[in-house]
């Protein structure tokens, strides 16, 4: 554990009121485990001279929790991804080895994601060490086989009705492939390299407030979410959300609208790398008898989003996302899940489609179609599932692309 967090933990532990009047025993009779085994297939095949990408990997995911004494608990999780096999194309990130694309010798990752301590009093928890995040513009970006995970503290607050109030200290993180803890600012460094920007990013933690409110309406369900981020001389951001619905006669409809602000700051505003942009839109949608209709737009500002650590952007494909700047996108999907009673229980399914169009610059146009199918086996063998993914990707210059991913998920739970 990183020797910053140490005096925390000390703080957490001391503050736990009467440690004697729970049993010890409650850390261990109460104690949860549980996780999934995963096989996975991507492949990415480009129509020109680009490198074609193909790995598979078998794994998984497994999450062991105590129970609590006088407010006190632990946890813990490992991950793993191992390539089954070596093929011509490169590297496509399922697994370490190199760089996307690259060809080079494909490797395991087998790490720690998980060991954190945690104290629950008063409404409030507080959990210190490495953790997965689920917020906004830090989150386990799960992307590949293996998620995000972080290094640090949060806080949890839920003491005022239908109000949580959160914050965040953190110093590390490890993505998708890694294997040691890098800091943030290495995260933030690595975003600018891959669009040829290199720059110094000034080594401090990332701090978060976060408040997420459930509306006390009645006809018309209301969660706001408002979180700012920040970096000191690197950048600050800040993200609002509304959650709404209701229902329409035998229909369910439901509208999502979305504001993102970044900006850098300090030393980053005064290099090559400093940047000041939005992003903005919605999603549309109305639910009825398994169907799931979604109209989305998003409009972004004058410069590119950062968000090397996971994030809520408006339209988020298979392989292309809102991001860019000047840009304009629209999109829609449908989603269809058949009835329990039907054949094909379990079994759900859509078609997404994008448009992303940069401001006075056709040449930049993209648009991507995307086909899911899921079939959830619990009905046979309770934990299984399977999915296949294809995705479909047009650029107005360069290689347009095809992505398949097929997965194979067995949850289970002690």
């Amino acid at each position: 554990m990183n020797t910053k967090l140490l005096p925390v933990v000390v703080a957490c532990l001391a503050a736990s009121p009467a440690f004697a009047a729970d049993p010890i025993e409650n850390l261990f009779n109460d104690a949860t485990f549980k996780g999934q085994l995963q096989l996975f297939d991507f492949q990415r095949d480009f129509d020109g001279e680009s490198t074609d990408r193909r790995d598979t990997s078998f794994g998984g995911l497994f999450y062991l929790r105590s129970g609590e004494a006088n407010g006190v608990s632990f946890g813990g999780s490992f991950a793993s991804a191992n390539p089954i096999w070596d093929n011509d194309d490169g590297i496509y990130g399922l697994v370490g080895g190199g760089t996307p694309g690259s060809k080079n010798e494909r490797t395991a990752v087998n790490r720690l994601q998980e060991y954190f301590v945690s104290g629950n009093w008063y409404d409030t928890k507080i959990t210190v060490g490495a953790q997965e995040l689920r917020t906004p513009m830090m989150n386990p970006f799960p992307l590949r086989a293996i998620p995000f995970t972080y290094r640090g503290a949060s806080i949890k607050n839920t003491s005022i009705d239908n109000l949580a109030v959160s914050a965040l200290y953190i110093t590390d993180y490890m993505g998708w492939t890694n294997e040691e803890f890098a800091s943030v600012a290495d995260g933030i460094k690595g975003e600018f390299a891959r669009k040829g920007v290199i720059v110094d990013v000034e080594d401090n933690p990332m701090l978060a407030l976060g408040f997420d409110y459930t509306l006390p309406f009645e006809q018309v369900k209301t969660k706001a979410s408002l979180w700012h981020y920040t970096m000191e001389d690197v950048y600050n951001q800040t993200y609002f959300k509304l959650d709404m619905s209701g229902a329409l006669g035998s229909t369910n409809w439901y509208f999502k609208p979305s504001y993102l602000k970044q900006d850098s700051s300090g030393k980053l505003s005064q290099t090559a790398a400093q940047f000041d942009t939005y992003q903005a839109g919605f999603h549309l949608g109305m639910k009825w008898s398994g169907f799931d209709a979604t109209v989305k737009y998003v409009k972004t500002g004058d410069g590119d989003i950062v968000a090397p650590f996971g994030d809520n952007k408006v339209i988020i494909q298979q392989v292309v996302q809102s991001s860019r700047a000047n840009e304009d996108a629209y999109g829609a999907q449908l989603a269809y899940r058949f009835a329990p009673s039907s054949a094909l229980n379990g079994v759900s399914a859509y078609l997404n489609w994008a448009s992303y169009q940069i401001d006075g610059d056709s040449s930049l146009d993209i648009d991507e179609t995307d086909i899911s199918v899921r079939y959830d086996l619990n009905e046979y063998v309770e934990g299984l599932s399977l999915r296949a993914r294809h995705a479909i990707v047009n650029y107005s210059t360069g290689d347009d692309l095809t992505d398949t991913r097929f997965y194979i998920y067995y949850k289970f739970k002690i």
